[in-house]
């Protein structure tokens, strides 16, 4: 039973050591309540040597009443002559001074006590304070060692790979649409289309040409008769075919006609 009872508590206690070493504020929480009981006992000793100190002296008040009493007391007795009254009122006395002598050996000595307990509660008070910070700095060190443990797994389980290549497919498949869309406008432009777009940058070039030579004239650097004279080149281009082709002169030299002579 014995070795049962040994195994059950070093069962417990090493999963209560597991549980403190994850949870590190249980043992933090543990500490300060320890720290707060030691606070409450000496708390309550103090009051008790304290409460003890402060009946002595009463007591000790009310003995030197007494011996003052019983002095003057006795002095009356001896001024009416009364002798023996006077003597037994100071023996009275005396005995009320020896009991005020222990109770005031007894007060000097609670006094210390009383000393002693309020330094120990003090140091333990102090003690508890330093404890209590102490916790609040660890816990604020712990929540952000946490907190830093937490990102960092965080971040360890993010995969940049994976997003950058499933960028790249994206990027992949978008530029084939637009190419594969591209293809097929041109597929489906007819050749007739093709040439009526010609058609109008050709105009347009001409159109361009007119309004350069218009600027060079306002510049001075053409003149009117040959803006008029001097036809484009594209235009020349286009009547060339238009007109019909010279004929080729004959082979050999000419004959020459014979002339009358005088």
């Amino acid at each position: 039973m014995g070795r049962f009872f040994r195994a059950i508590r070093g069962f417990f206690g090493r999963l209560l050591s597991g549980v403190e070493q994850r949870n590190p504020e249980i043992l933090l929480e543990n500490a300060v309540q320890d720290e707060l009981n030691n606070l409450k006992k000496l708390q309550v000793a103090a009051a008790r040597t304290m409460a003890y100190e402060k009946m002595l002296t009463n007591d000790a008040a009310t003995k030197q009443k007494v011996v003052a009493a019983k002095e003057r007391q006795a002095r009356e007795l001896a001024t009416r002559g009364q002798r023996e009254a006077a003597i037994e009122v100071v023996q009275q006395k005396q005995e009320a001074q020896t009991s005020l002598a222990e109770i005031e050996g007894r007060l000097e000595e609670a006094r210390k006590n009383s000393e002693e307990m309020e330094g120990a509660f003090r140091e333990q008070e102090r003690r508890y304070n330093d404890v209590v910070r102490e916790r609040a700095a660890l816990m604020e060190e712990h929540q952000r060692a946490r907190a830093l443990r937490t990102a960092n797994e965080a971040r360890s389980s993010i995969s940049l790979s994976d997003s950058s290549r499933d960028l790249e497919r994206a990027r992949q498949a978008i530029r084939q649409s637009s190419y594969e869309a591209q293809a097929v406008g041109e597929l489906g432009t007819s050749e007739t289309e093709r040439q009526i777009a010609a058609a109008e940058v050709d105009i347009k070039r001409l159109d361009a040409e007119r309004e350069l030579e218009m600027m060079e004239l306002q510049m001075g650097l053409r003149d009117a008769e040959s803006l008029e004279a001097a036809p484009s080149e594209q235009e020349a281009a286009a009547e060339q075919p238009a007109e019909a082709p010279a004929e080729a002169p004959a082979e050999g030299p000419p004959e020459e006609e014979e002339r009358p002579r005088d």
